[in-house]
């Protein structure tokens, strides 16, 4: 079906579950994940293909990957044995409760060689994170010796009128700031509408008839993209742009055959028309008059297959993508 040459810009999805459920969050992540983790063998496996094809460092996100601290350590140690750089780990701050234990973690991450955390600073972390929390947490890792990416610094006033005491959702956000702050989000977050995030912002969209999606849209090309790809804790290769779709990593280099991939083939050979054509001759399914554009037909396609028809399809993973997608679910 395809194959990719040369590889960079890599995350590494460490686990999927999450102490919040932000309403942005494209790999629909929260609380109701399975309490999985990358296991060292697999992290070991994971970077000895990418230094193999072209990928000299990574960053680490999930999920939370700091939720269980003692689980990610087995992965950073196996990037430091194969010789794979950590560009920063991301997190929530939701771990932070002591000055004490997060020096103590902090001083661990650097002994593994990570030296930067890029910590979540924006309204949807909010609603679940009260903000002096994250602030906290920065100030330790100034006082640790760990450098802080702040993502995105540029709601830090807005975070500080709302009150850093307890969490705020969206809904006192457009309460304080007007309802188009709400909409207003996707552009200065440079949001991707997948996952979650489409149903979150799916109300501000607008609504194009089918035919015209499916007059102008050709091949997905995004799904061979090799730039800021993720590898999960499954070994599933997850393209930049098309979350909830996946091969196995190897797959992504050595070919991913058509008979293994159907969804994923006919995204890639033919676009969103051949994948529609399956679905309706094959298992029925309706679609709407209008969507959003061909990926929000592309997502009430897969959902359709993988939870209405419970169709249990490799390209079509993690399951927990489609199931979790409501932020209560």
């Amino acid at each position: 079906m395809f194959s990719l040459n040369r590889l960079h810009g890599c995350g590494i999805i460490t686990n999927y579950d999450c102490s919040a459920a932000c309403a942005h969050c494209a790999y629909c992540s929260s609380p109701k994940w399975p309490r999985e983790n990358m296991t060292r063998e697999l992290a070991t496996d994971l970077f000895r293909f990418l230094k193999r094809n072209g990928c000299a460092s990574v960053h680490i996100g999930g999920g939370e990957p700091l939720l269980r601290p003692d689980k990610l350590f087995p992965v950073l140690e196996a990037a430091v044995e194969t010789g794979i750089g950590i560009d920063y780990v991301e997190t929530n701050a939701a771990w932070h409760k002591t000055p004490e234990r997060t020096a103590t973690v902090l001083r661990s991450l650097r002994e593994r060689s990570v030296d930067t955390l890029l910590i979540s600073m924006d309204p949807f972390h909010n609603a679940f994170i009260p903000f002096r929390q994250v602030k906290d947490l920065m100030r330790s890792c100034h006082e640790n010796g760990m450098q802080v990416f702040a993502w995105k610094e540029a709601f830090f006033d807005e975070m500080e009128a709302m009150g850093d005491e307890v969490p705020h959702d969206l809904t006192e956000w457009a309460s304080l700031f007007g309802g188009g702050s709400i909409s207003g989000l996707i552009r200065r977050y440079g949001l991707g509408l997948k996952g979650r995030a489409l149903e979150t912002f799916r109300p501000y969209l607008v609504q194009v008839p089918l035919e015209d999606i499916l007059r102008d849209a050709g091949p997905c090309t995004e799904l061979a993209g090799a730039y800021h790809f993720h590898l999960d804790l499954h070994g599933q290769f997850i393209p930049q742009s098309c979350q909830g779709l996946s091969v196995h990593y190897q797959d992504a280099v050595r070919g991913a055959l058509v008979s293994e991939y159907p969804v994923f083939a006919r995204l890639h050979e033919g676009g969103i028309g051949l994948l529609l054509d399956h679905a309706r001759e094959t298992y029925g399914f309706v679609p709407d008059a209008k969507y959003a554009g061909k990926c929000d037909l592309c997502w009430a396609i897969r959902r359709y297959l993988a939870l209405d028809r419970g169709l249990d399809l490799p390209d079509l993973q993690p399951h927990g993508h489609y199931l979790h997608v409501d932020s209560k679910s």
